[in-house]
């Protein structure tokens, strides 16, 4: 599921329609969350923090969901090394680089 598939579901059970979510984030019509919903394009910081507050959640569960997106996309499902990322929130970025390329070498090297 990739993050704008991930939103939907989450304004869903929050049960704000497209047009509300769009106002919030100052927009007139709800063609931008239809496109990020599409997963045409992943949302600035600035609105990530909108749409927390908006679904009262903390922005890093939208980090969260994001990060799951991008591992996903990546073929990584393992729910023990998603959830290391969680445990571990202060990994940089080019340490999360370094241990998904570590880690994809070593999935390549399983399927040898």
């Amino acid at each position: 599921m990739n993050f704008g598939q991930k939103i939907r579901k989450l304004r869903e059970e929050k049960k704000v329609t497209q047009q509300e979510l769009a106002g919030k984030l100052g927009y007139v019509t709800n063609s931008y969350v239809s496109d990020v919903e599409k997963g045409q394009f992943i949302p600035s910081e600035a609105n990530l923090k909108k749409i927390a507050k908006v679904f009262n959640i903390p922005l890093t569960r939208l980090k969260d969901l994001l990060l799951e997106s991008k591992l996903e996309g990546m073929g990584i499902n393992e729910p023990a090394f998603v959830g290391m990322f969680k445990d571990y929130p202060r990994f940089t970025k080019q340490e999360k680089k370094e241990i998904i390329k570590v880690y994809l070498k070593i999935k390549e090297m399983k399927k040898k």
